[in-house]
């Protein structure tokens, strides 16, 4: 790393870190969790007061309390919690109770020994020490290829102004972690399907940090764990790392972790994408599906078709080939691959207004016209200028919800279904198999919705890939049957069901019927789906987080991470994070995502 990058780091690590002596212990602590009733009347549960409502204080005379099953809000210590303590409804008037787990946690903040952090990570070795980092912090990279310090200097840049959450200045001090190694072991800055996302850190007592991974992309989830480590200390005004020594060596479960965003239900800007984009990465997230197009909108311009873009809201609500550059850059820097979705033959109308011939007629405007030789010279053209502003190796061409009575009553196309002895489902096969070719002919590999697979089986090239969202049966078919699969099912995890929980979406495991080993390395991974109808600028974070965090710790961490009541307590500390670094994440105990929090009260407990 250049000395000037270096100098720069030590001058902002300086604001960050506290003297150094030995190591301190860290306290034996328990995790708490809020329950979703009340505590009401039930003395006869009462052990005694801790002296203090300060719920820090209280959780600490609980924790060193054996006869403690938990502690309300009003410091009182429960020695007893059983149904009968509860009300159904929740009632901010009433008293908020709080109990005991099994887990313990560190550093008495009520965390789950296996760290607070999400997604959790693969495997986890740690110690009983506190460390802080020294004020003579130093960062070295072994990376000698430019492009690689680069992409490493920019990311360590972003991440120390992420863990500087708060101004100090502390005294010098010497000792303790005195700096870290950052070893990537390849050159290359490709990012795709197959791209190792592997890492490993450790963080001794005193010392050095180490990071080690494979790929520059791996660097970036290792910075974000060691990002979500970094605790402020706020007696001391100082930061500092529990549970040393600490060694992770973390890997994603599913290499296809995504999140769908529809931009043509509502327009989002390019400044929220890329903040939506940060969103992602502190979640190890990896491909950003973004259905630029549907029938309300193509706010997509092109410059080999230039009309296209006349079916956008406004001319202000669009997207230049300089704007998606720019998205799909900026998504790569943080480890995230840009798919496009261009839905056809279906959810296609906005193409219409530019160009008409694409579709059966002005009154009946889609599915679009397989009639004509036009339809597939327009897409063609599509995807042949997409491939100079997205660079990923898929493509998704939709094929969901098609609708075929346009072409049933529509006499140009009932002629054409005629002439050519076909029923409406063998034009729907002949539409897709078209695209198909097109987007194969063209370099590009294909991603479609289970409805291609329910209607033509195994007939389409082994290397396309099927995005489950009907059914989480049919997964076990499309992988039965040799194909790739990715998990979206619409009663677990689309966003826009706002009365979906994060339990439910947590205890979604991609692999449910599937048992061959052979058959499970088919399946990807999954998205999340945040369709557009009902969220713009003004509410995507809030409906979005921190719900989607349940699914990436499904898709990253290992199956054994499956616990609710484990996760729950990271959830909270997630949220907040995400709160900390300017992400709008809603209260976790909401009955309905993004509504407000209930009353006053930690971000920890909302």
């Amino acid at each position: 790393m250049k000395a000037g990058v270096v100098i720069a780091f030590l001058a902002l690590l300086c604001a960050l870190h506290e003297c150094l002596g030995a190591p301190r212990p860290a306290p034996v602590a328990y995790q708490y969790l809020r329950l979703p009733g009340m505590d009401v009347v039930c003395a006869e549960s009462d052990l005694r007061h801790a002296g203090t409502t300060d719920e820090r204080r209280v959780r600490s005379a609980c924790d060193a309390d054996a006869d403690c099953q938990g502690y309300n809000s009003h410091g009182m210590l429960k020695q007893k919690m059983h149904a009968a303590c509860l009300s159904a409804d929740f009632d901010v008037e009433k008293t908020v109770l709080f109990r005991k787990t099994k887990h313990q946690a560190h550093h008495g903040l009520g965390f789950d020994p296996q760290i607070s952090v999400v997604p959790l990570p693969s495997s986890v070795t740690m110690g009983k020490s506190s460390s802080v980092v020294s004020t003579s912090f130093s960062i070295h990279s072994t990376a000698t290829n430019p492009d690689v310090t680069k992409f490493i200097e920019n990311a360590v840049d972003r991440y120390w102004d992420l863990i500087k959450t708060h101004s100090a200045s502390p005294a010098p001090s010497t000792g303790g972690l005195t700096g870290i190694v950052i070893s990537v072991a390849g050159n290359s800055l490709d990012l795709g399907l197959s791209t190792d996302e592997s890492y490993s850190l450790t963080v001794p007592e005193t010392g050095m940090i180490n990071l080690n991974a494979e790929t520059v992309f791996g660097l970036l989830h290792g910075m974000e764990t060691l990002s979500q480590l970094v605790e402020y200390d706020v007696t001391t005004g100082l930061y500092h790392i529990p549970n040393t020594m600490l060694t992770i060596k973390d890997s994603p479960r599913f290499p296809h972790r995504g999140i769908l965003l529809d931009t043509a239900r509502h327009y989002h800007s390019v400044p929220m994408l890329k903040r939506f984009l940060d969103s992602m990465s502190h979640a190890k997230f990896n491909v950003f599906h973004w259905h630029i197009v549907d029938s309300q909108a193509f706010p997509l311009q092109l410059r080999t078709l230039p009309d296209l873009v006349r079916g956008a809201y406004t001319p202000q609500e669009i997207y230049t080939p300089g704007d998606v550059q720019d998205v799909v850059a900026y998504a790569k820097s943080r480890g995230i691959r840009v798919i496009p979705e261009f839905d056809t033959p279906g959810h296609a109308s906005s193409w219409c207004v530019g160009y008409p011939d694409v579709c059966p007629s002005a009154s009946c405007n889609s599915p679009l016209n397989p009639a004509t030789n036009k339809t597939f010279d327009l897409i063609t053209t599509l995807i042949t200028e997409s491939k100079t502003l997205w660079s990923d190796d898929y493509i998704h061409l939709g094929g969901d919800e098609v609708n075929v009575k346009c072409w049933q009553n529509v006499p140009a196309v009932a002629d054409w279904l005629k002439a050519r002895n076909f029923s409406t489902d063998d034009a729907y096969k002949y539409f897709v198999s078209r695209t198909h070719s097109a987007a194969r002919t063209l370099g590009r590999k294909s991603i479609h919705w289970e409805e291609v697979f329910n209607h033509f089986g195994g007939e389409l090239d082994k290397d396309t890939i099927f995005q489950v969202w009907l059914s989480h049966a049919t997964a076990a078919k499309i992988v039965g049957d040799g194909y790739q699969c990715i998990l979206s099912d619409s009663d677990k995890w689309y966003l826009d069901h706002l009365s979906v929980s994060w339990e439910t979406m947590y205890a979604n495991d991609p692999y449910m019927g599937i048992t061959d080993p052979k058959q499970q390395a088919l399946m990807l991974g999954g998205e999340a789906c945040m369709w557009g109808e009902t969220v713009d600028d003004s509410d995507l974070f809030n409906t979005v987080w921190p719900r989607a965090a349940a699914v990436a710790e499904r898709l990253w961490s290992p199956a054994s991470a499956n616990e609710t009541e484990s996760f729950q307590p990271r959830l909270a500390q997630f949220r907040c994070l995400l709160n900390r670094r300017g992400i709008a994440a809603a209260p976790i105990n909401n009955k309905e995502a993004r509504s407000a929090p209930p009353g006053p009260g930690s971000c920890e407990h909302q």
